[in-house]
């Protein structure tokens, strides 16, 4: 794929997320967190967020003890509503979150290096998922850990790129008429996959935030454990945890950490 700027408006989704959220949003942050990491692994540990979205995460991060925290987004609707969270729930905390894209070595290189860089459900919508990591890697300090997660390959990924595309291309009232045409399918799929209330998230948006950001996702781009796994070994990263997704083209997860010497 080539390099490009993504045409679905992520941030203007997570903005419009950002208005019913509560505290329990951040709660389910924070538990996600110490899922991956280990309670008490983020105290005095320095955390980029790339592609922070709504910045719960990094107020997460934060609250649990990490410093600094530095979160990093191309959409400028995404820094905007960091800062408004930050302010809001937690205003006693210092952050930073600015403009910066995966796919530009020189802005990366401009963060530093840190002990713990984050990038959940991002490094896919890039245009150059192979660019990204290799960047986001390299925000790494040896030592240190990185945590990622990736659309997982599935029979039905070339298909939903299509969707994607055609989304994206459709006047608002198409996009609206998709949205509620896929609604109950998606439902139907995660209950069936998880057996659970698909209206209870674990993480991130709400139900139909999520909906929504599924089917405008672009570009889109997914990978296999393995697949994932030999990229970052490739790249000299030691694996410590692979998770697979809830459902089949859900987000796989991975911690990994960087050599020290």
């Amino acid at each position: 794929m080539t390099d490009q700027k993504p045409l679905f408006k992520f941030g203007e989704n997570w903005a419009s997320f950002s208005e019913s959220a509560d505290e329990a949003t951040l709660i389910a942050a924070r538990n996600s967190l110490e899922h991956l990491l280990g309670t008490g692994t983020l105290d005095g540990k320095s955390f980029l967020d790339i592609g922070c979205g709504s910045g719960f995460f990094s107020i997460a991060a934060a609250q649990l003890g990490a410093n600094p925290v530095i979160g990093v987004d191309i959409d400028t609707d995404s820094v905007e509503t960091s800062q408004r969270n930050a302010a809001r729930w937690a205003p006693e905390q210092d952050f930073r979150f600015g403009l910066a894209s995966a796919l530009k070595k020189d802005e990366m290189d401009a963060l530093g290096t840190f002990d713990l860089v984050y990038s959940w459900g991002v490094l896919h919508h890039t245009g150059n998922m192979a660019l990204a990591l290799e960047h986001t890697i390299a925000r790494v300090k040896p030592g240190g850990t990185l945590v990622i997660a990736i659309y997982n390959r599935h029979i039905t990924s070339p298909a939903w790129v299509v969707i994607k595309r055609v989304y994206n291309a459709l006047p608002r009232w198409g996009q609206k008429a998709l949205i509620w045409a896929f609604t109950p399918i998606i439902f139907l799929a995660k209950l069936i996959a998880t057996r659970q209330n698909p209206l209870k998230m674990g993480r991130g948006m709400d139900f139909m935030h999520n909906v929504i950001d599924w089917l405008g996702g672009y570009p889109y781009e997914y990978a296999s454990i393995p697949e994932m796994e030999t990229k970052l070994t490739h790249h000299g990263l030691l694996m410590h945890k692979s998770l697979p997704a809830r459902v089949p083209t859900g987000c796989n997860e991975f911690v990994c950490t960087k050599p020290d010497n």
